[in-house]
Order: structure tokens, then sequence, then C-alpha cells
């Protein structure tokens, strides 16, 4: 555990809990809350990123975050590679976040669309995160394709709803060698703490604590949540049976009289 670091990209990471920084009822709201999460990576949305001198996002921050920009609010390739290109222009990184959702109502990923567009970042020489459904699949094309991390929501985004298909997520784990984050749908800590237990390498989040009625302190919990599910998958929890495991032996035992 001690060693456990997350290894992105070369980069070492002792977190990992990613935060989004949107939402929050207000700036201080959010720099408490992301402290108390003790996330190293913080993403941000380029397409809403206030560049106005009086509220310049990053001069709000008081702390020093590795920033992962991304593509929220993209419909087509085309918005999407732009907005990649912004971000690398602006924020002098290959990292992306890759949403491409294909309606308003759901914020479903596109799966075509999405695949399509990593291939063009890819060959842009991008290192993407990215947003996709919980296909086994698909997380699997996107990985060979060369996507840096996987990442496939557990439930539609900000909708909290947490895991609905837990074997799709087993398939992907297993099937997926290099990193694999869940993002989107992620309500309690519990939810993160489960992720962490089948054996995912880490947990992105944002709407659970942001509008949860005590930020700083889910943040705390989401924390706590995701170091407890590591701790879990490591360790080895014992394998489920149908049938009583005697917890002492038999063997000594004091005969009937």
């Amino acid at each position: 555990m001690e060693n456990d670091n997350l290894i992105i990209d070369n980069k070492s990471f002792k977190s990992r809990l990613i935060m989004g920084s949107s939402m929050f009822p207000n700036i201080d709201v959010m720099n408490k809350s992301i402290e108390k999460s003790e996330s190293e990576i913080v993403t941000i949305s380029i397409r809403r990123l206030s560049v106005n001198k009086k509220d310049y996002f990053f001069d709000q921050i008081k702390k020093e975050y590795t920033f992962l920009p991304n593509t929220a609010g993209c419909f087509t390739k085309k918005e999407a590679i732009l907005t990649a290109e912004l971000a690398r222009e602006s924020l002098d990184t290959n990292w992306i976040k890759l949403e491409l959702i294909s309606e308003d109502e759901m914020l479903l990923p596109d799966p075509i669309e999405l695949y399509s567009t990593c291939e063009d970042l890819i060959k842009k020489k991008f290192k993407i995160f990215c947003y996709c459904s919980d296909d086994p699949i698909l997380c699997k094309r996107l990985e060979d394709l060369g996507c840096e991390v996987v990442m496939p929501l557990i439930s539609p985004i900000g909708s909290g709803l947490g895991i609905r298909n837990e074997h799709n997520l087993e398939l992907i784990r297993s099937m997926c060698k290099g990193l694999v984050f869940v993002d989107a749908g992620i309500g309690s800590p519990s939810d993160a703490c489960r992720i962490m237990e089948l054996g995912f390498d880490g947990v992105l989040l944002n709407s659970s604590v942001a509008r949860s009625h005590d930020p700083i302190n889910m943040a705390d919990a989401m924390k706590l949540a995701v170091i407890s599910g590591r701790k879990s998958y490591l360790s080895g929890a014992i394998r489920k049976t149908k049938k009583a495991i005697a917890t002492t032996s038999f063997k000594g035992k004091i005969s009937n009289f």
C-alpha cells in the first residue's frame, strides 16, 4: 500500500480520486472541497471556462493541481477536436478528457463518433481520458486504439443512480489491462468504494460532492471511500459461498455426554 501510487503518462499520483470543478455553490466551497478530497487531478470544462480578468478561474484556485481539461458540451467530432486543441494551446497539456455526447437529455456518449474522434486525436498526440458507455467491447476497443485511460459511466452523468450493471463493470475490468476509471453516475461513497473493490484504478466525480448538502464533508467521505475500496481490493476479500464456513475448527471439541 505504501507504494501504491497511480501512474498516468509516467506521472505519479497518491490519490485515485479525480474531482470535477463545476456546480459548487461558490468558489470558496469548491476550493475547500477539492482540498479536503486530497485529489491531485482536477477536471475543467474548456468550453465553459471563464477567461475574464475579473473572475479568471485559475486565479481563484488556492492550490496547485494537475488540470485535466474536458470537452463537455461537444456533440460532434469537429467540436471535440477544436476544444481539445484549444485546451492544449491554453493549458500546455496533451491530456484531454474526451466527452462526446449524442443527445441532450440522457447525455449518453456517442460510441461511433467517439471512436472516430479518438483515432484523430491520438494521431495528434493527445493523451485521451475517454468517457464512454459501460460496453465491455467498446472499452476494450478504445484501450487497444491507444487511449490513456478508459472511463465508462456507471449510470447517466449527474443522476446519482450509482452502479446499474456490475456484471458489465467486472467484464470491463477483466478485459482491459490498462488504466480504467469510472466517470459519471456516482451517487454516494458506497458507490465509489464498490468501484475500487472491483479493481478499477480510479474514480472521477463531481455532482455527488458539489450538489450535496455539505460538499466539503462529502468530499472527505469520497476520499475515504476510494481509499477503503482500494485497500479492500489489494487485501483480497474472501470469496462468497452459499454454505456456511465455520470460523472455528471442530478438532478437539468436547464430546457430548
